[in-house]
């Protein structure tokens, strides 16, 4: 992780949606919404998509400014039932889980919110461009009004939509991958082929198929990365094909120089966790 950022000027900057965790927002007098309780179930739009592009001024991130390049959001969020008991509905902006402001309006959905500027982004949220830092996380909820006046909220994964400033990522590709695990296997899997989910979250290809036999569909796994850290979120085994657990190890990392990739996560079996060590030969 510390020599990739001798060649960081490579690198851009961009947002990846990673994390809906709304525990640091108040929740005083708030209730999570749903058609059965009188509220709404609401969800965000597909296709919803944002970004953030541009340069920290150094590798010390909890200080380096960013020069931001491009900016845009095009965020939806659609009623997928209820909705009888509410007068109004309103998207909510936050950054790293502070005080929230309202940013869009409205007595009906679908509501919209496009974004083609920082400012855009940051309005409202006394600060200003110079104040953000990489790993800042600006945070969009849906806040409805019931007709005696009471408020809910949307649930963190249905009407919640987080992005983390980011670096940028170019990860997808072909790659020749050899698996160390804990449990004594050294597998080597050519051709591993790694695709972009969304900006800065890839999915592996069949990374499981070492560990729990030919009876596992090559699902892989899905892993983030953010300024050429590469991390592995909590999951289940093959894309939730088996609920066995899947969660970071340490972070693992991108080689400026070569492209290459090391991955580090463990899997939670009965007979005990097993560590992987993944290292991703750039192919193309």
């Amino acid at each position: 992780m510390k020599n990739i950022f001798k060649l960081f000027a490579v690198f851009s900057l961009l947002f990846i949606y990673s994390c809906n965790d709304n525990g640091d927002f108040s929740t005083d007098d708030m209730m999570t919404g749903t058609a059965s309780e009188g509220g709404a179930l609401v969800a965000i739009k597909d296709g919803t998509t944002g970004k953030l592009l541009g340069v920290p001024s150094s590798t010390d991130f909890a200080t380096a400014t960013v020069s931001f390049a491009e900016s845009e959001l095009d965020l939806g969020v659609l009623l997928m039932s209820g909705g009888n008991d509410i007068t109004n509905y309103e998207i909510m902006k936050s950054l790293n889980g502070g005080a929230e402001v309202s940013v869009a309006s409205t007595a009906t959905l679908p509501i919209s919110l496009v974004y083609s500027t920082v400012d855009d982004y940051i309005n409202g949220l006394g600060v200003s461009a110079d104040d953000l830092r990489i790993g800042d996380v600006i945070t969009f909820r849906t806040k409805m009004t019931k007709s005696d006046g009471s408020v809910i909220f949307a649930g963190p994964n249905d009407g919640s939509y987080s992005i983390t400033v980011s670096c940028s990522s170019n990860l997808a590709g072909t790659y020749d991958l050899t698996m160390v695990a804990s449990n004594g296997w050294i597998i080597n899997f050519p051709n591993e082929e790694i695709t972009e989910v969304s900006p800065g979250v890839y999915k592996t290809t069949s990374i499981y198929r070492w560990a729990v036999g030919s009876i596992a569909p090559d699902q892989g796994f899905n892993f983030n990365d953010v300024c050429g850290e590469l991390t592995v979120p909590d999951q289940g085994l093959a894309q939730g094909y088996y609920s066995n657990a899947v969660f970071n190890t340490e972070p693992g990392y991108v080689d400026g120089a070569t492209g290459d990739l090391k991955i580090y996560y463990t899997v939670s079996f009965g007979s005990g966790d097993v560590t992987c060590v993944g290292t991703y030969t750039k192919i193309n």
